[in-house]
This record gives C-alpha cells, sequence and structure tokens, in this order.
C-alpha cells in the first residue's frame, strides 16, 4: 500500500519541482538580463513602458465605456456566475454594443503587452536601487515576475472570455468559474507586486536619504 501510495505522488512532486525550477530559472534570466543595462537606460525603458501602459489603459477604459458594459469591469470578472455574465451580455445585446465589447478584449491584449513590460522593467530598476543581494533587492526582482505573470492570467481570461461570447446566451455556465479564477489570480499577481514595487522604492529612497546624511555627517 504504501509502496503504491509513493509512486502516485512522484508524478505530482515532480510536476511541483519543474514548476519550481521554471519560477527559479525566470527569475535567475530577469535578474541577470536587467543587470546588463547601464542604470539610467534603464530608467527610461521603464518610465516610457509605464507611460505606454497609461496610454493603452486609457484606450482601453474609452472602449469599455463605449461598450456599455453595465458593471465595472472588476466586478463582471470576478461574478463567478455563468447566469449573472449572460445578463451582461444580454444588456450590451439589446444595446447593439456587443462588437464594441468583442473589440475591448483586442484591445485589452495591447494593454496585457505594457503591463508585462512594464512589470519587468520597472520592478528590476527599483530592485537595483537597493543594495546588491540584500532582501529588499531580492523581494523586488521577485516582483518582477509576479507582475508579468498577472499578465499571462489575464491573458487566459481572455481567451476565456472569447469561448464565451462566441455563444453569449447559450455558454455552459461553469466556464465563469476558470474565467472569474484566472481574474481573480490576475488582481492578486499584479495588485501585489504593484504595491510591493511602490513600498521598495520608498525603502530605497529613505535608504539611499539615511546614507546621504551618515556620509555628509562623517564629513
Amino acid at each position: 500500500v504504501f509502496r503504491g501510495m509513493y509512486f502516485s505522488s512522484t508524478p505530482k512532486i515532480y510536476k511541483e519541482k519543474t514548476m519550481f525550477n521554471l519560477i527559479q530559472s525566470t527569475y535567475q534570466t530577469i535578474r541577470t538580463q536587467t543587470e546588463k543595462l547601464n542604470l539610467a537606460v534603464h530608467f527610461v525603458l521603464a518610465v516610457a513602458a509605464f507611460g505606454l501602459m497609461r496610454v493603452a489603459n486609457i484606450i482601453l477604459d474609452n472602449s469599455y465605456a463605449d461598450s456599455k458594459f453595465p458593471v465595472p469591469y472588476y466586478v463582471g470578472q470576478t461574478a463567478f456566475s455563468g447566469e449573472q455574465i449572460k445578463e451582461y451580455y444580454a444588456f450590451m445585446i439589446d444595446a447593439g454594443t456587443l462588437d464594441i465589447y468583442w473589440q475591448t478584449q483586442f484591445i485589452d491584449y495591447a494593454f496585457i503587452g505594457m503591463v508585462m513590460i512594464t512589470g519587468l522593467l520597472l520592478p528590476s530598476f527599483v530592485a537595483r536601487l537597493h543594495q546588491k543581494g540584500s532582501w529588499w533587492y531580492t523581494i523586488t526582482f521577485a516582483f518582477a515576475v509576479l507582475m508579468p505573470l498577472g499578465g499571462l492570467f489575464d491573458a487566459i481570461e481572455n481567451l476565456i472570455s472569447f469561448v464565451m461570447l462566441a455563444r453569449p446566451e447559450t455558454f455552459a455556465n461553469w466556464i465563469a468559474i476558470p474565467y472569474s479564477t484566472f481574474a481573480v489570480m490576475k488582481f492578486a499577481a499584479i495588485a501585489s507586486s504593484q504595491v510591493g514595487t511602490a513600498i521598495s522604492l520608498l525603502a530605497a529612497l529613505i535608504l539611499k536619504g539615511w546614507q546621504w546624511t551618515q556620509t555628509k555627517m562623517a564629513v
């Protein structure tokens, strides 16, 4: 019995180990490649990416508003109810704006791309403001993995939405469960990365200020 239990659990352990190795490899690659950038160039790229992300976000929000989706996007995406989502679609069908909502999903992919690029460049830049190898340095580079991961969750969520939109009145209600699950994971990953990066930036500024003060006092 115990032998059978051991062999049945082996594939699960292997998959978990493989996933951990993939995340660790991604983390090391991001850290190694971004550290090759000149810090000033890294800053310019991060700011440019953030600006383009904001532009994409404005275009996306305008398209979403034009679609007349009846509730805020985060409410609709986390409904976990096929019947509820069908009601949202029915509202847009009656308003004649479902086609605009279709277009909005494609615009969202441009936004997702900018979220992933910004999520790679901005946290890694902030990480480099800290002493190499420090706790702040290590954890902030982790945010450069987490935010793009949130973008990946968003992309998968959108793919699932296309399945529902193909049959807006008759899609299987259970599809709303994975749809909303990926939405929640997206929000959690992106929000955690954004808040963590902001805190890390504040910590870097405080530490730099403290070091400058100590240097002046020593002189």
